[in-house]
């Protein structure tokens, strides 16, 4: 099916769509409320038995500080990733996928949507998890951890760093099967890679440079850790190197991930593929 003769719309028409599409998957995951407790409750005990077990029997206040915010990240990640997987392949077998393209919108509405309500959905179990471990750091646990706001820079582009694989992985899913499976494995790598079970500068130089170049979230994580927990200034990473590097690999990220990702929906609608 060509989309090559789709009308143009207005801007107000697409932001309309894209505010419909967000709202529309965080409707559905309001719905399964459920789900969305048992994942949550499940990301705040896997990150203290993961700790528990990393200093040998004991919490390490100094190691939690530096892990802790990479472990978020690990989460929007793999929230997303499940999400934008698992919601296009649900919709492509109920039949509902083939059906929302059709309309004057090009596909790219469509996808901004949904990859706004899965980070969305990420973000919001991120806050959860993270007012749960602020109250235990401050009561239970002496962790050291300086809320500075210079630290939202690295934390947007590791945003959209997962964006990027978002996009790219719900892509794959309408090309390869089991890829529930290949998520699963992914997902395991960067949460070992990314920082957030030990920090990446203890890594041997071979592995962190290997975290760094093919790891999405590991930079960005990378910088944030430095200004939270080692009192260094935006400009201390931007000078060295690591904040401009996050960015390069943020954007080519966002690049290839939107390029398969749209390829995919094109090659579904040209095949017809993307129907039940």
């Amino acid at each position: 099916m060509a989309t090559a003769s789709l009308p143009r719309v207005g801007v107000d028409t697409v932001a309309r769509m894209v505010g419909n599409e967000t709202g529309k998957g965080l409707r559905v995951m309001w719905v399964h409320k459920a789900p969305l407790v048992l994942q949550t409750a499940y990301m705040i005990a896997f990150y203290w038995v993961l700790q528990f077990f990393v200093g040998g029997g004991r919490f390490v206040p100094e190691l939690l500080a530096m892990t802790f915010v990479a472990y978020l990240a690990y989460i929007v990640s793999y929230i997303a990733l499940l999400r934008m997987a698992g919601g296009v392949l649900e919709e492509m077998f109920t039949g509902t996928l083939e059906q929302s393209l059709l309309s004057p919108l090009r596909p790219w509405v469509a996808s901004t949507g949904r990859l706004a309500a899965a980070l969305a959905e990420g973000l919001i179990t991120v806050a959860i998890v993270t007012a749960f471990y602020l109250v235990l750091f401050f009561l239970v646990v002496d962790v050291e951890l300086t809320w500075r706001t210079s630290a939202l820079v690295p934390l947007a582009i590791t945003l959209t760093d997962v964006g990027g694989f978002a996009l790219f992985i719900g892509g794959v899913a309408l090309i390869v099967n089991s890829i529930g499976a290949i998520i699963h494995v992914i997902q395991g790598i960067v949460m070992l890679l990314n920082g957030a079970l030990i920090p990446v500068f203890v890594f041997p130089t071979w592995l962190e440079l290997t975290s760094k170049v093919f790891v999405p979230t590991t930079l960005g994580m990378d910088a944030s850790r430095r200004i939270l927990t080692g009192s260094e200034t935006l400009g201390h990473v931007w000078s060295d190197g690591t904040l401009p590097w996050a960015l390069l690999h943020a954007a080519v990220m966002l690049f290839v991930g939107w390029a398969v990702y749209q390829a995919a929906i094109r090659r579904g609608l040209r095949e017809g593929r993307l129907g039940a």
